[in-house]
């Protein structure tokens, strides 16, 4: 396996913040300290695992149902912001403030969004390549403010705290539409995201779909993985939930790779969540032990 793999899986689980806050009064003032604190975002199995347009279309409801703990600091309170994606525009906006009992349970439905979001007022408005974000500016006791996101969506933190197994600093949401089969899954791939790193971002990844899998199962193929031994015969099965465009994960064998202690070989399993409008597939992996790992695909 490559150096920079076992980099990664024994990259340090303590909280590094290479990122500075402003917290505002009358002017900015910088905070900045190798001690901050994060929040544990964690979506709740029973709600909505992202946004059914078709259900906001037929003027039903959502139901953005999540956890909000304490993963690091001495955190006095807890400001809950989304960040909305739509098109070109991205907008930060405060969903809930000050969040001072840990954990708390909190729903956000589309009224909430409707009023937080300039783009969006009503479901007419909402595009199938829209995103949600959920995270928190965390403000610690000694009256620090630490925003784990800019104003344009983009992450103050590093790949540790990214791919922390013991908590979660954000939950991402999609726009899903209902699912008959797994037919929109099929064809050419580009990697957006590989923190196991077989991937550079950019390079094409064959998706397949054959309703003799099954009519909600595709399968990732390893045709183009030039980090394996065995890329023409192994490959992850995807099986959507149509309730919910979650999805489980399932390697078909082993994958092998050949590295400087010889070679090792991994079952890949996950979970994740596929834009049924898009096509766009979103997984969280583990390699034998090793995990989570970030694997994200946007449809050619």
């Amino acid at each position: 396996m490559k150096m920079k793999k076992m980099k990664l899986i024994l990259a340090s689980l303590f909280l590094v913040m290479f990122v500075t806050s402003c917290s505002k009064d009358g002017g900015d003032s910088v905070v900045a300290t190798a001690n901050g604190g994060a929040p544990d975002i964690q979506k709740i199995a029973t709600a909505d695992q992202s946004i059914n347009l078709a259900t906001l279309n037929n003027g039903g409801d959502i139901n953005l149902g999540f956890t909000v703990d304490i993963a690091r600091g001495d955190v006095a309170s807890m400001d809950i912001i989304g960040i909305y994606k739509h098109g070109s525009s991205v907008q930060k906006a405060v969903l809930r403030t000050g969040v001072t009992t840990f954990p708390s349970t909190i729903s956000i439905t589309k009224t909430d969004l409707f009023n937080a979001f300039d783009a969006i007022t009503t479901a007419s408005d909402i595009t199938v390549s829209d995103k949600l974000i959920i995270s928190a500016d965390v403000t610690l006791k000694n009256g620090s403010v630490y925003q784990l996101f800019t104003e344009d969506g983009t992450a103050r933190f590093g790949a540790d705290i990214a791919n922390s197994q013991q908590f979660s600093v954000s939950q991402t949401y999609i726009i899903s539409c209902p699912l008959d089969d797994a037919s929109n899954f099929n064809g050419n791939y580009t990697v957006v995201q590989d923190t196991w790193q077989d991937y550079t971002p950019g390079k094409i990844v064959p998706v397949v779909y054959n309703s003799a899998d099954g009519l909600l199962k595709f399968k990732i193929m390893n045709t183009n993985n030039t980090g394996i031994d065995n890329p023409n015969t192994s490959y992850m099965l995807v099986t959507i939930d149509p309730a919910d465009s979650s999805v489980t994960v399932q390697s078909n064998e082993d994958f092998k790779y050949t590295g400087p202690t010889g070679l090792q070989t991994f079952t890949v399993t996950g979970t994740g969540s596929v834009g049924s409008c898009t096509g766009d597939i979103s997984l969280t992996l583990a390699f034998g032990p090793y995990g989570p790992y970030y694997f994200d695909l946007v449809k050619n």
